[in-house]
């Protein structure tokens, strides 16, 4: 009996670690283990990206 009840412990917490990694975001990208310990102060933003987030707003705009 108590053999039955740590194997469900053990497939119910593999289940829910399984989970959890595809739910949390990789830690590189959200900028906590960004190079230079600033975290997300350490993204940098490029023409490209100013101007996706300017395509961005623009679409906004046309759906409100």
């Amino acid at each position: 009996m108590k053999s039955d009840l740590w194997f469900v412990f053990a497939v119910t917490a593999g289940f829910l670690g399984f989970l959890m990694g595809y739910g949390v975001p990789p830690m590189q990208e959200v900028g906590i283990a960004a190079v230079g310990g600033h975290g997300g102060a350490a993204i940098e933003t490029t023409a490209e990206t100013d101007a996706a987030m300017e395509q961005f707003r623009e679409l906004q705009k046309l759906t409100e």
